[in-house]
């Protein structure tokens, strides 16, 4: 629904009896409503150390959600002011499902619930939302990020590594992104663009730790080259302890050619007060033709150091460890509400001790966008 007039007749008195109230019309502002949402189901196959097993999942590279925009242009004043409520609701989470547990009974999660207000001089959120570096590491011009997405562990990241028989640290502990805090309740200041850089600034909370975020962003289509679109990010947030502040540096940069060959490279480190030091790193090359999309991609993550408890109940800690994905997609759009794809991906861990199978993950499923 865009730009709908809405009219409300408010009846004070029965219509016999008050035909004067009944005249009364209170007219609301123009309303932009931009209601969206999709659905993204997957069959998903697992070959892991602890045999091999199909799930069928939602896919958390963009999970199943609804949301919606509403906003109104107060034009005496130069500002549009609104509020994005979005939810998302997911059975069966790709990244949760486990051997054991294939069934997860779906239920609602907030997303953004916030307000905003934006002019000549910016724009200001308050609430439930993205930080200003949410998605620094993500930037993608591939067309298939929903099957290619940097977080490779949202699918199967609740899988475990195995060594020698015995259970070992999941997908999720041994290998992420990084890609800051993501949302949570924050006052957030876009400045204006110049040209085609953006900067943003946030300050929040987060589970009872400060945050604090920084980005820029870059988007532009430079002739005869073709579509650039980058990114760079910095958070802070005091995690408390030894641990101290926590620290992520990351950023991401997507170039596609006007003839659909495209590169893709990502890049994050995080580290604390109590030595932690992580790095991530994704190079993505892949050719986009009309409704087609394909790609290859090279993903490693550096001393995450995962714990796990082991088959005996001891706690366990993966020292020097190094986990390396290799993997492909292909999407296929053939409206433009509808996405079918493909994935697949290579997981494998070494570390100083231990000597891990490999995690095999493929997946093939659909999203359709309303």
């Amino acid at each position: 629904m865009k730009k709908q007039k809405l009219a409300l007749c408010i009846a004070v008195a029965g219509l016999a009896s008050g035909p004067v109230f009944a005249q009364n019309v209170v007219e609301v502002p123009e309303l932009d409503v931009d209601f969206y949402g999709h659905i993204n189901l997957a069959v998903m196959h697992a070959d892991t150390g602890e045999g091999s097993e199909q799930y069928i999942v939602d896919n958390d590279y963009a999970s199943s959600r609804v949301g919606a925009k509403i906003s109104t242009d107060l034009q005496d004043v130069g500002l549009k002011v609104g509020a994005h409520v979005e939810f998302e609701y997911q059975h069966n989470p790709s990244n949760l499902v486990t051997p054991d547990d294939r069934s997860i009974k779906g239920e609602w999660n907030e997303r953004h619930i916030n307000l905003f207000a934006a002019g000549r001089y910016g724009k200001i959120s308050v609430g439930q939302g993205s930080g200003a570096a949410d998605g620094a590491t993500e930037a993608d011009l591939s067309g298939t990020k929903v099957a290619s997405f940097p977080d490779l562990a949202l699918v199967g990241g609740a899988l475990r590594f195995v060594d020698d028989s015995d259970v070992g640290p999941t997908l999720f502990s041994s290998i992420r992104n990084q890609d800051f805090e993501a949302r949570y309740d924050r006052l957030r200041y876009d400045a204006p663009a110049w040209g085609p850089v953006t900067l943003s600034v946030s300050q929040g909370y987060k589970d009872d730790m400060d945050i604090t975020e920084v980005a820029a962003r870059y988007n532009m289509h430079l002739e005869g080259l073709g579509k650039l679109s980058a990114a760079i990010g910095y958070s802070t947030k005091d995690v408390g302890g030894a641990a101290g502040d926590f620290e992520t540096l990351g950023g991401s940069l997507s170039w596609l050619h006007d003839t659909g060959i495209n590169m893709t490279v990502v890049y994050s480190n995080a580290e604390n007060d109590a030595g932690r030091d992580s790095d991530f790193n994704m190079f993505k090359v892949g050719y986009k033709a009309g409704k087609h999309a394909f790609t290859v991609h090279r993903a490693e993550g550096k001393d995450f150091d995962p714990t796990y408890v082991d088959s005996a109940g001891m706690k366990q800690t993966v020292m020097g460890s190094d986990v390396e994905i290799y993997g492909a997609a292909y999407v296929y759009q053939p409206v433009k509400r509808l996405d079918v794809y493909v994935a697949y991906n290579n997981f494998a861990l070494d570390a100083d001790r231990g000597d891990y199978e490999d995690v095999n993950v493929a997946m093939i499923g659909s999203r359709l966008k309303f």
